[in-house]
């Protein structure tokens, strides 16, 4: 623009990349006081800020090396801070714009199995938040004239009386009027991955895909699975060894879902859509994923700590970046 002679295109440019991290950083500094006035301090409460800094250094560092005429190895470290921000900044805004997208998109679909995943307890019940996942369930359970069967999903942690899972199928049928042979319990899991896998492992034994559980025989020495579709015991116990199955390779991944009769909604809370969505994917399920409503204040906390969680698990491009900046680095002296 400007060998062009276009210099008055030029400065809003200029203006939108300068000012842009500087609005970002007013809001996250505002909102993180905003999370600790309503859920108290703490290290999930201070991510705002924390995101806030990060966005500083990785936006000041380079320019300052040459501010301050910072030796060569100087100024190469600022270098490798703002490339790997830049890719930071970057996935954090594709997974947003990602993430928007999808959980807006209409979901049209007949579900025969509904899994809501759980999110803590207050004693016996559902907290907040989990109450709201419960909710968004049967909303959509009712929108398809109570076709399918919920799977509540979620174990007992060792400061839970029951676990997620009783509590979910105590409220579903105590404040929801769901009849009980309309839910299946998984109890066993701890994390978003093993929710997805043991309620597969459900969903399969029922439809009579034995190629993906654990074979009866085995089954047989203590836990029990649900055989078929017979009975109206809901109530299923996974075998053990269901639960350290590894993640399916591509092919298998891509037999299951070639093999999968029945489709899935996953519901949960709107931030955590794509990682639940992405785990479905990656052992095979049939799956959408669908959000229930997150408080305006606590989304930007709860979504930076999902894509953060996200980044842990697709680390490698920060290291290619640090390789190609190393060899750059030796190459140019």
């Amino acid at each position: 623009m400007l060998d062009f002679w276009r210099d008055w295109a030029f400065i809003p440019i200029v203006l939108v990349a300068v000012f842009t991290p500087v609005v970002v950083v007013g809001f996250l500094l505002i909102n993180t006081v905003i999370v600790v006035r309503h859920e108290g301090f703490s290290l999930s409460t201070l991510l705002p800020a924390l995101f806030a800094l990060v966005m500083m250094v990785c936006v000041a560092v380079y320019p300052l090396t040459f501010y301050f005429n910072a030796p060569r190895w100087g100024k190469g470290i600022g270098l490798l801070i703002a490339l790997e921000g830049l890719w930071f900044f970057f996935t954090f805004a594709a997974l947003l714009l990602y993430s928007t997208i999808y959980r807006i998109l209409p979901r049209r679909r007949k579900y025969d199995y509904i899994i809501i995943l759980g999110a803590g307890l207050q004693g016996t019940k559902p907290t907040p938040l989990l109450r709201g996942r419960i909710d968004k369930a049967v909303d959509l359970w009712n929108r398809q004239h109570n076709h399918g069967l919920f799977i509540v999903s979620g174990g007992q942690g060792a400061d839970e009386e029951i676990s997620e899972a009783e509590a979910m199928k105590r409220y579903l049928v105590e404040e929801r009027g769901v009849p009980g042979d309309k839910i299946i319990k998984e109890d066993r899991s701890t994390t978003t991955l093993e929710n997805l896998r043991n309620s597969k492992v459900i969903m399969d034994e029922r439809c009579g895909l034995s190629d993906t559980i654990t074979p009866q025989k085995q089954a047989s020495s203590g836990d029990s699975v649900a055989s078929g579709n017979g009975g109206n015991n809901q109530d299923v116990s996974l075998p053990s060894s269901s639960l350290s199955e590894g993640r399916p390779g591509r092919v298998k991944r891509m037999k299951n879902r070639m093999a999968c009769p029945y489709r899935v909604a996953v519901v949960t809370s709107d931030y955590h859509v794509f990682r639940a969505s992405e785990y479905a994917h990656e052992i095979g399920l049939n799956a959408d994923g669908i959000g229930c409503h997150t408080k305006g204040y606590y989304w930007p906390t709860a979504f930076i700590r999902e894509f953060v969680a996200i980044s842990k698990s697709h680390f490698w491009p920060y290291t290619a970046i640090a390789a190609l900046w190393m060899i750059g680095m030796v190459l140019v002296r």
